[in-house]
């Protein structure tokens, strides 16, 4: 499983201070221009994508995530 945080909207010195600052070990990815977020369809945020190795989006959570809901939905990619 790889676990990637897009950041959408700002410059990619204010991310990795962030990044830094509270010791992220994700990759964050920057959508500085907001494409990213507009392809798929983000309306807020957070939203998490669950994708199979196959690229294909299984399911699409608005909002903060708990451990018991990241498990249900891994449950879900076969």
């Amino acid at each position: 499983m790889v676990i990637l945080s897009v950041n959408i909207g700002e410059k990619q010195g204010e991310v990795q201070a962030f990044a830094e600052a509270r010791k992220l070990t994700m990759h964050v990815l920057l959508d500085e221009d907001g494409s990213i977020a507009r392809t798929y369809r983000v309306s807020g945020i957070p939203v998490s994508f669950f994708i199979d190795r196959e690229g294909v989006i299984r399911a699409r959570h608005l909002g903060p995530l708990s451990e018991m809901l990241i498990l249900q939905y891994i449950q879900l990619i076969p």
